[in-house]
């Protein structure tokens, strides 16, 4: 591997073209568009390597180039002490996501601090992929019957009798006929060979060759063949109750195959870049967490939707909480989540707050009926749960009009069962 450089969403790194990036490598950073980097050229009046600045923009993940020059894109507020501590938790997260939703699925300790230590991010993905292809293969591959039509030496199936006098009419000892044979060629099985073929020539790291080669000659063994059409083969394939374990190795075989958030091949080189928005994967992480840590209250994702306009009789707009928590069929509590960094200090009272955000809330309030709203935000040093018993001094309330309390509450990714317990403490008054 040629190399590999590390920034953080938003933060200006300098960079020399001549010691970090060729000038064709910048081309194809550039490819990606200023939604993920910003390239800017510096005057350099000593006449020396031409000096750059690249700016990551909202998007976490990895991009490589075709020299394999690896950028890694980390989440701007600190998750842990060090970088590996942080893809650590930045990797938790993403196991939530509407991007990849398999977090029962993924195999425990293969994302600790150990497996990402000194290693990108696209090795630690392609190593999941393929642990998780590994025990699939354990559990054998899914078949299906498919109808063959053969000219055999003996009689089984369906006798095809123009077939038969066209083929055999001087040979009485062979039968043409048609019958039903399971096969591995299914689309799921012909997309995940074609995903493996994607990734060989992107898997520098050791243990991922040898993995990654096992598995391809497992389906070449099993004369899986691969995917002519994987666009119209991702439309086909279903995974039904008899092949629930090809779910969590589907979700990475599309993360891998397909533009899925930002994660495409692009340009003539297929080079792989997996970037994903943060605000999504945090919004999920946080909703995945109401849902796990909590009995209380049912947790959903944009639901209940209600009318917000109509035009005509007809609905214009509607009202999408990022999350509600809902008791019987009544909405207790709306809660939408913002990955950006409050400002703690007692010296501004809005803290970094946007304005349109409270303009949003208060309007879920009002629609839904809810006397108590939320935004919740990462927990920073300075905006963090404290060991209190008084909860109404963890966290920062407004009141809005008609008695609407808004909360703005912390969440700690690294101990998401303390911050939903502390979340409903506040919500609640207890």
């Amino acid at each position: 591997m040629r190399g590999r450089h590390t920034v953080r969403e938003y933060e200006v790194r300098e960079y020399e073209t001549i010691q970090d990036f060729d000038q064709e490598e910048l081309e194809e950073l550039r490819s990606l568009g200023e939604n993920v980097f910003v390239f800017e050229k510096k005057p350099d009046d000593t006449l020396a390597a031409s000096n750059y600045t690249l700016a990551a923009s909202n998007y976490v993940g990895i991009v490589t180039t075709k020299r394999g020059t690896v950028v890694e894109v980390l989440p701007k507020i600190d998750l842990g002490p060090d970088d590996e501590t942080t893809k650590h938790f930045f990797l938790r997260m993403l196991r939530c996501s509407r991007y990849l939703r398999c977090p029962e699925k993924l195999p425990q300790g293969e994302s600790n601090i150990r497996a990402v230590r000194r290693f990108p991010i696209l090795h630690v993905f392609v190593r999941q992929f393929l642990i998780t292809l590994k025990a699939l293969t354990r559990s054998g591959l899914a078949k299906r019957y498919v109808p063959v039509e053969e000219n055999l030496p003996y009689l089984r199936g369906r006798l095809l009798f123009r077939e038969q006098i066209r083929e055999n009419l001087t040979n009485q000892a062979r039968f043409y006929v048609a019958h039903d044979e399971l096969s591995v060629d299914r689309p799921a099985n012909r997309l995940i060979h074609s995903a493996l073929t994607k990734l060989a020539p992107l898997a520098r790291n050791t243990e991922n060759r040898r993995l990654l080669r096992l598995m391809r000659q497992f389906m070449e063994a099993a004369d899986v063949p691969q995917s002519a059409n994987p666009h119209a083969d991702w439309q086909r394939h279903q995974v039904d109750r008899s092949m629930s374990h090809y779910k969590p190795v589907m979700q990475w075989v599309k993360l891998f195959l397909f533009k899925q958030g930002l994660a495409t091949y692009y340009g003539p080189h297929r080079n792989l870049s997996l970037l994903f928005p943060m605000e999504e994967v945090f919004e999920d992480y946080v909703t995945h967490s109401f849902q796990s840590h909590q009995e209380a209250y049912a947790a959903r994702a944009k639901q209940p939707q209600k009318k917000l306009a109509c035009i005509n009789n007809q609905k214009a707009f509607t009202m999408e909480p990022d999350i509600t928590l809902s008791a019987g069929n009544r909405v207790v509590f709306i809660l939408d989540a913002k990955w950006k960094r409050i400002d703690a200090s007692p010296d501004d009272p809005r803290h970094g707050i946007s304005q349109d955000d409270l303009y949003q809330l208060y309007a879920y309030a009002k629609g839904y009926g809810c006397e108590a709203v939320a935004l919740v935000y990462p927990q920073t040093q300075t905006f963090k749960i404290r060991k209190t018993c008084h909860a109404d001094k963890t966290e920062f309330r407004y009141q809005l009009p008609d008695g609407v309390t808004l909360l703005c509450l912390p969440f700690d990714v690294a101990h998401p069962q303390e911050s939903v317990q502390h979340s409903i403490a506040a919500l609640t008054g207890s």
